[in-house]
């Protein structure tokens, strides 16, 4: 009870924090800054992803990234793919904002330190992030559906 009591306050402000430029809201500054390493978008992504932690209540499922996440959803619903692409496509402007509906979007925790790594090389002019999100996305299980179309499992040579 006291360490949720003591979780409360910083929730609050990471949550807050997403009305904010990323690392703009002094509040959320003693619960990210500690654990920032660097500057520019490497502080900015720090920023963005203690938000989304707190978004979701502190969920963390290692091995389990927002791309997965998203391809269990679109069993659901077929805007998910829609957004998904959009995320995708995403420049530093539309990130924070594309991330918030994403992460809001799915159910269950995610493995929130890699999405950490992930959005450090996001913007890669090789965009390698992307394509392995995509793949992460796109591929799966013989008979899966997702777009519309049967997925086939890659096969490794």
């Amino acid at each position: 009870m006291k360490a949720q009591k003591a979780w409360t306050p910083a929730r609050a402000a990471l949550r807050r924090s997403l009305a904010f430029p990323l690392g703009a809201y002094p509040k959320a500054m003693p619960y990210v800054e500690p654990f920032v390493e660097g500057e520019g978008w490497k502080r900015e992504a720090h920023y963005l992803v203690a938000a989304l932690y707190a978004l979701k209540d502190g969920a963390h499922q290692e091995g389990r990234t927002l791309a997965q996440a998203m391809r269990e959803k679109t069993r659901d619903s077929g805007n998910v793919e829609k957004r998904f692409l959009a995320l995708l496509d995403a420049d530093r402007d539309q990130i924070a904002f594309r991330l918030r509906q994403a992460v809001g979007l799915v159910e269950g925790g995610l493995d929130f330190a890699r999405l950490l790594d992930d959005l450090i090389g996001w913007f890669s002019p090789e965009r390698r992030v992307q394509a392995r999100w995509a793949r992460e996305f796109y591929g799966g299980d013989l008979g899966t559906k997702v777009g519309g179309k049967s997925e086939e499992k890659e096969v490794e040579e």
